[in-house]
């Protein structure tokens, strides 16, 4: 199972996604609140695909890559208040249901029920001083990095407060947030975990649509079992599994933000980072973090149609070796067409990691001998091209191609029992989707 864990640590985030919606007529519903009556937009989205790697497999494992069909429906509600006063409410709910067509019982099994559920309620947004609650909720349905009937499902649920101070004409703008997170992983319950989130950002706009910004991040992160199972207190315990560090995190940064021409916006952020993880847990973390962006915009500006382009360092937890850095880069491409009714884009994304070392090579269990390689790390490419385009109000057509990759060429090693964990991958995702929205 450690060999599992560690080739799921390198799946997630391989390529971010650049996502065109249209927006359509929606019906009002109700009174409202004051200031405006509440908009109800409800919708449903019908899909087809093939997916070419479900399992994520690598071409030098023994097991068959899954090649997959699938379809999906996902119908949703969005709620809205389009002209906020004292208060401002908004909600969205969307739940799907994706099936595999596979005659295979362990294929189609992957079959499931995924959902986002988020709900906001803002309190005098347009005054001094304003107040906003908030929650979300999310399930997942996802196949893991192995052949197996079980499907990964896990659950994230935040809820939260934020302060805003923005005196008239929002020159100055200072909001302090608070959120609580719970995370539950149905396979692996030991990397369940809770998250106390306090934030701080701030915002002087010396020019009109320029401002000098700061950040201040603080986590305190605490996993429910102590260990990836097995009593011992070492990183590493009898059984091949790794320790889980609580830790508490502080970011600190601040930077520039905003227009340097009309059609060319650039943000640079930069600050320092440190890991905290608590005492004799293994490595810990501190050093430079850093966030750049920049686009152009080029055509009739309300088609928005941009280049861009992005770097940042950081540092995130792991479930190896307690955290891992990364530099990740992406350059993307936006246009609309057809007075915006057509909408394409394309977007590169690679991401090097570098895990924290365990200072262990060799872990003996009952059943296994495993040996770690003396430094892990991923290369993550993807590549997402977009199109939608609207038939008519109301009814949309999207296609979709993604391509993600883990070029890695290191191998946790297995001796006994289990199976070596091979971490690369290559993955091809196609969509095909229409949206129909009241």
């Amino acid at each position: 199972m450690m060999g599992r864990w560690l080739k799921r640590a390198a799946i997630c985030a391989a390529a971010s996604a650049v996502v065109f919606t249209s927006q359509s007529a929606a019906a009002e519903w109700g009174d409202g609140v004051q200031g405006g009556s509440l908009r109800l937009h409800p919708g449903v989205t019908l899909g087809a695909g093939f997916d070419s790697n479900l399992y994520y497999s690598s071409s030098r494992e023994n097991s068959s890559i899954r090649q997959v069909p699938e379809g999906y429906i996902e119908p949703s509600l969005k709620l809205s208040t389009p002209n906020p006063a004292m208060w401002d409410l908004n909600g969205s709910a969307a739940v799907g249901w994706r099936q595999y067509l596979s005659s295979e019982e362990t294929v189609a099994s992957q079959s499931g029920l995924a959902a986002n559920l988020g709900a906001s309620l803002t309190w005098n947004p347009r005054g001094v001083f304003s107040l906003r609650l908030s929650e979300n909720f999310v399930r997942t349905n996802e196949a893991p990095s192995y052949e197996s009937a079980d499907s990964v499902n896990r659950i994230f649920n935040r809820a939260g407060a934020m302060l805003g101070f923005h005196p008239g004409g929002r020159v100055l703008e200072s909001y302090l947030s608070y959120d609580f997170s719970l995370y539950r992983h149905n396979l692996y319950e030991e990397l369940d975990r809770s998250t106390h989130h306090v934030g701080w950002k701030g915002h002087w706009s010396f020019l009109p649509k320029t401002a000098l910004v700061a950040k201040a991040d603080y986590r305190r992160i605490n996993y429910v079992s102590a260990y990836q199972g097995g009593p011992s207190g070492d990183v590493v315990s009898p059984e091949g599994r790794l320790r889980n560090a609580n830790s508490t995190p502080l970011r600190l940064t601040g930077g520039l933000r905003g227009l340097l021409t009309q059609r060319i916006t650039l943000g640079l952020q930069a600050g320092y980072g440190w890991g905290f993880y608590e005492a004799n847990s293994g490595p810990d973390f501190k050093g430079l973090l850093v966030q750049a962006e920049a686009s152009y915009q080029f055509g009739p500006v309300e088609l928005d149609s941009r280049i861009r382009a992005g770097y940042q360092r950081d540092f995130t937890d792991s479930t190896l070796g307690n955290y891992y850095t990364y530099h990740r880069a992406l350059v993307g491409f936006q246009q609309g067409l057809v007075g915006g009714r057509l909408r394409l884009g394309l977007e590169a994304d690679a991401q090097m990691r570098d895990y924290a070392d365990l200072g262990v090579r060799q872990v003996v269990t009952q059943d296994n001998v495993i040996t770690l390689p003396e430094n892990v790390s991923d290369l993550l490419v993807g590549v997402l091209g977009e199109t939608s385009f609207e038939i008519r109000k109301g009814w949309d057509l999207g296609l979709s191609y993604r391509f993600v990759s883990n070029f890695t060429e290191d191998i946790i090693e297995v001796e006994g029992l289990g199976e070596n964990s091979v971490r690369d991958y290559q993955r091809h995702h196609v969509v095909l989707s229409t949206t129909l929205t009241y």
